[in-house]
């Protein structure tokens, strides 16, 4: 009788061990690729968070803080890029596998300093 009881408990145990496992991997979606920020420099961000605000400016004294020009999107996902602080107010969309240029190489100049995804 306790055979029968321990072993239903541990079949009940695994199926909530594996329930919260399919539960647990739908929560924190993440953008599949890189994404490319260059002019002013070079860098990546890879497989970022989807619904995430990243600021990818670049500290410069003495003129502050200063971003990259063009942006290419090589996730799965739309990526929102913004001039002003913390992903709001106007931005612009980059669809995947397209690339945006914030502005060209001279006047005016015009920085990509936040990016969200999604």
């Amino acid at each position: 009788m306790n055979m029968r009881r321990n072993a239903g408990r541990t079949l009940a145990m695994g199926a909530m061990a594996a329930s919260l496992l399919i539960l647990g991997t739908g929560g924190a979606h993440a953008a599949t690729g890189t994404l490319e920020f260059s002019g002013n420099g070079e860098r990546t961000l890879t497989n970022p968070k989807d619904g995430a605000c990243y600021y990818v400016g670049k500290e410069t004294p003495p003129w502050g803080s200063v971003g990259y020009r063009r942006i290419t999107n090589h996730t799965d996902k739309k990526v929102t890029w913004y001039t002003a602080d913390d992903c709001k107010g106007d931005g612009s969309t980059v669809a995947p596998g397209k690339t945006s240029e914030a502005s060209g190489t001279w006047w005016p100049l015009v920085n990509i300093r936040y990016v969200k995804i999604g």
